[in-house]
């Protein structure tokens, strides 16, 4: 879930901002070798195109707000590093082209660029031992709803909605969409498999 800009004042930004790109400093110090790697230059460039084009196909759900896949979870049960690498040019591009804002940048990077991935793997991880069909719609599912819960509560940190809007309005349709999320997680997590599972390597495991 994006915020816009105009809705979080100018000091909680600067802070959401100077985090994120500390720790994406981090993120790209640890991910050396993988953009070292020629080869994966081009299945990060894949990545991103995919990703900024399904996430432009709406889905015809009667709720008000914008609903599409996001593909967060399948990016990172590929590999965590990537999928963040991935998720940070998506958001940038994203905020260009109107979804999301220029403004909030920073926190959008931090929760769909960063917290995202991570909910992704970790849920899938602590699952997977279990059920890896279950593993795979938690992680899905688990990650677009927990999203909905985290703005939720930086909107109210920074006096933007009250916690009860964000419960009571944001996370009820965001878990909608998780629901679809973890559907087609499984679904393309398991076709991949078959066809390529050097593409999800965590299946294999």
């Amino acid at each position: 879930m994006h915020i816009p800009d105009g809705i979080i004042s100018v000091t909680p930004l600067i802070i959401f901002t100077i985090i994120t790109i500390c720790l994406l400093i981090v993120i790209f110090y640890k991910s050396k070798d993988i953009l070292s790697n020629e080869k994966n230059i081009p299945l990060i460039a894949l990545f991103i195109v995919a990703t900024v084009i399904v996430q432009y196909i709406e889905l015809p759900l009667p709720v008000t707000a914008c609903v599409h896949i996001s593909l967060i979870t399948i990016i990172a049960l590929y590999d965590l590093r990537t999928s963040m690498i991935v998720y940070m040019f998506v958001t940038i591009i994203q905020a260009f082209l109107g979804e999301g804002g220029i403004s909030t940048l920073g926190v959008n990077l931090l929760n769909l660029a960063i917290l995202a991935p991570l909910i992704a793997y970790g849920l899938y991880t602590l699952l997977s031992r279990f059920n890896k069909d279950v593993a795979l719609f938690i992680s899905g599912f688990g990650t677009i709803t927990l999203l909905g819960l985290i703005v939720s509560m930086e909107l109210a940190i920074c006096n933007v909605y009250p916690i009860q809007y964000g419960l009571f309005t944001i996370v009820p349709v965001e878990a909608i969409v998780g629901v679809l999320e973890g559907v087609v997680t499984v679904i393309v997590m398991k076709a991949l498999y078959k066809a390529k599972p050097e593409l999800v390597p965590v299946m294999s495991n």
